[in-house]
């Protein structure tokens, strides 16, 4: 769903000076670029410890949301001292209760996402560590999730009609019975980097337990949508060794299927200008990423 930017409101600000500290004010607000179902603000608060820049999370009326904000504070808290670079939960308001809309209070991170990465290799090798650290953490939120897949959609834009009834065939078969903690929206918008350096992986609410394929599949879909289909083969190879652990081939598989022609619709707002952005290319880098998926199930 994608919505237009509102400003957070007074009470909202007072709330986030509140809990940052009961003597701070607000001193800036600076809306983040990419948001797509929600709206994301860097706001820095002048308090007795000095200025401290926070992220605010808000999901304005948005009834689909529910649960999204307990979701997010469970994967913070699961990852913490996990070895994940991820930001601390500084407060919530699950329902809205408190300032009127759903929303999470975060520390910021420092860095921003890279989406022109002069070393690839180094960048998918970042990318894949991180990704199967998270994999790794041992205590995962109790929401199962196993991908955006739905067996119902049309997949017309796969002008291939063969490769789209294989595919579908493919897609139907049973997951490896796998439990791991899914960020759940694993890809380099959500992904922060200083120096070449990876510092942070930000956007949890849909984090849950699932298969790593899943998530994986998701990246890689990503990666074909913005540069090719060689990037997204080379960091399956890169995530499978940095993880050591075969790739559940058919949740992959399932993720790449879940692209449409809406995604040249909110890309453009993720990338904000940042990358080059070859919209007409999209369907056929995908369909090719999804070819060789074919190519690797058992």
């Amino acid at each position: 769903m994608l919505r237009e930017y509102e400003p957070p409101t007074p009470e909202i600000l007072r709330w986030v000076a509140h809990h940052v500290h009961r003597r701070a004010r607000v001193r800036s607000v600076a809306p983040l670029p990419g948001g797509i179902t929600a709206d994301m603000d860097r706001v820095s608060v002048d308090s007795p410890g000095g200025l401290m820049d926070v992220v605010l999370r808000r999901w304005p009326g948005d009834d689909w949301a529910e649960g999204l904000v307990t979701r997010e504070a469970a994967a913070l808290a699961a990852v913490r001292g996990c070895g994940v670079p991820a930001p601390q939960l500084i407060a919530m308001d699950e329902n809205g209760a408190e300032t009127g809309v759903r929303c999470t209070l975060t520390t910021a991170l420092a860095g921003q996402p890279d989406l022109t990465p002069a070393d690839m290799q180094s960048w998918l090798g970042q990318l894949a560590t991180v990704q199967a650290a998270i994999h790794a953490v041992p205590e995962h939120p109790h929401i199962r999730w196993d991908g955006w897949y739905d067996d119902s959609a049309p997949l017309d834009w796969l002008v291939d009609r063969g490769l789209r009834d294989a595919a579908r065939e493919a897609a139907s078969g049973p997951l490896v019975a796998e439990k791991v903690l899914v960020h759940g929206d694993y890809q380099h918008f959500n992904v922060l980097w200083c120096d070449g350096r990876f510092s942070g992986i930000v956007d949890w609410p849909n984090a849950a337990t699932g298969n790593r394929g899943s998530d994986v599949g998701h990246c890689r879909l990503n990666l074909a949508v913005l540069f090719d289909t060689r990037t997204a083969g080379d960091y399956l190879v890169t995530y499978e060794r940095a993880a050591g652990v075969r790739v559940d081939r058919r949740a992959d598989l399932r993720a790449l299927l879940c692209f449409d022609l809406g995604w040249q619709r909110f890309i453009p707002r993720q990338v904000g200008g940042r990358a080059p952005l070859d919209l007409a290319g999209m369907p056929d880098r995908v369909a090719a990423a999804i070819r060789d998926a074919l190519d690797t199930i058992d």
